[in-house]
């Protein structure tokens, strides 16, 4: 089990070195068997200036976007001048994913040629060559690796997809690091889940944090699962509020860890710090940045705006300055922890998530998490949006368990006393649900959606 997540870090860029003579011919730092912070910093430069170089050369959509925006790919000459560049958009991805290609379709590994929908509705096809699964693959190893050792046994509860999906290319790529991994779908029945836990006894539970949250709701009062002896249950997606993290880690008794991670950016990015901090990301294959949503401007450090991703290193479809539309911030201050890996804190909301009202103040899904999942009886919800009426109305689809005498008002009352609510909306409606009603919406994020009639 490695410390940190730096040292995987360290140790990996170190493999790709020893493999890199044009590197190791110009680097000013010659001690490439002993990777510090500065060796480190120098070759993701240098795999930066080399990326850019060969998007512009290879991508039918980045030589267009930088000949016609006057840019000089050689002009480009470190990653302090990337806000020279223009942003790419998801919706460029989606009208054309081929003009973004390095490689020819028949070198494009195609077990992993796949949509992602995210929460915009996008379909947005996203390439991966032989290498790229490679290099993916090991990163996603190290981050493993933070909370369990080489010889622990993950249970990963995401999408299948009949052996195709994420959870089974993350299984693969842990066995072939040699962990013990297996994937489980994240639409099984929680008794099912349970049932191979106790086959299997591993050390760590990853997956969606609702899907988490859900079978330890459903299943915590037919099974003692602390004594199923999981460690770790690093959850993913879905970015769980304090009260759900308490109740867990009170339920299995074992410690809680978040993960972040971008299908564009090759899935893996970024692992809780020791220190609780924040998060730290995947720096040798990404650089991030926070802009202004609104003017595009790169802001200060520490300021919540939008994160922009740049892909480095990768061979089949690098993206460079890829808007992610979720809302956060980063610090480049040394972390608590005493390295050097900036710190992102988590992700809480998405620009399509966010509906400004009235008197200009901003609701979003997880706002409401603290409230909702106090209540013992709720699993799951939705929230819709009625705009019919003199004031716009929350209405409330939530999944429950058990006796709930009350809960509708309860509930009602608890959310009224949010002041963006209480000042321009109407009391909330909710609607009860029974147990299972919102299973099929797992695989989704948060929106407030508007109510159709």
């Amino acid at each position: 089990m490695i410390k940190h997540l730096e040292e995987g870090l360290f140790r990996l860029c170190s493999e790709l070195i020893q493999n890199d003579e044009e590197f190791k011919n110009t680097s000013v730092n010659k001690n490439f068997n002993n990777v510090d912070n500065n060796l480190f910093r120098e070759y993701r430069n240098f795999r930066f200036k080399k990326m850019i170089e060969y998007a512009y050369n290879n991508s039918r959509f980045y030589k267009k976007l930088f000949d016609e925006n006057n840019i000089n790919s050689a002009d480009i000459k470190s990653i302090s001048d990337i806000d020279k560049i223009p942003f790419t958009y998801p919706e460029d991805i989606k009208v054309n994913s081929y003009d973004f290609l390095c490689l020819s379709q028949g070198q494009v590994e195609k077990p992993v040629t796949f949509y992602s929908g995210g929460t915009t509705g996008l379909q947005k096809r996203i390439y991966f060559s032989n290498n790229d699964i490679k290099n993916i693959m090991k990163f996603l190893s190290v981050g493993m690796n933070t909370v369990v050792g080489m010889d622990g046994t993950v249970q990963i509860i995401l999408q299948n997809s009949q052996g195709r999906g994420t959870g089974a290319i993350l299984a693969q790529a842990l066995t072939n690091m040699g962990m013990n991994a297996y994937a489980t779908d994240v639409l099984a029945e929680s008794s099912e889940q349970i049932k191979i836990t106790e086959e299997k006894k591993p050390d760590v539970w990853f997956g969606d944090s609702r899907v988490i949250y859900r079978i330890t709701k459903e299943m915590e009062n037919k099974v003692d699962l602390s004594s199923l002896e999981v460690k770790t249950l690093f959850l993913t997606v879905h970015l769980p509020s304090q009260v759900m993290v308490d109740y867990l880690k009170k339920v299995w008794n074992c410690e809680i860890s978040t993960h972040y991670g971008l299908t564009e950016m090759g899935w893996g990015l970024a692992v809780d710090c020791d220190s609780k901090s924040g998060l730290h990301y995947n720096e040798l294959s990404v650089i991030a940045e926070v802009i202004d949503p609104l003017t595009g401007e790169v802001i200060s450090d520490g300021s919540e705006g939008e994160l922009v991703f740049t892909s480095i290193g990768f061979e089949a479809m690098p993206l460079i300055r890829y808007r992610s539309r979720d809302i956060t911030s980063i610090s480049n201050e040394k972390c608590i922890c005493g390295h050097n890996l900036q710190t992102l804190n988590p992700v809480q909301k998405r620009l399509e998530s966010i509906i400004v009202l009235p008197d200009g103040s901003n609701i979003y899904p997880t706002m409401f998490d603290d409230i909702l999942f106090s209540f013992d009886e709720v699993v799951d919800y939705n929230i819709y949006i009625d705009y019919n009426g003199n004031l716009p109305k929350l209405i409330f689809k939530i999944e429950v368990l058990g006796q709930h005498e009350g809960l509708e008002t309860s509930i009602a009352d608890a959310i009224y006393t949010i002041p963006a609510i209480s000042r321009n909306m109407q009391r909330p409606e909710i609607q009860l649900l029974l147990n299972g009603a919102l299973k099929e919406f797992a695989n989704q994020k948060k929106l407030i959606k508007e109510m159709e009639y």
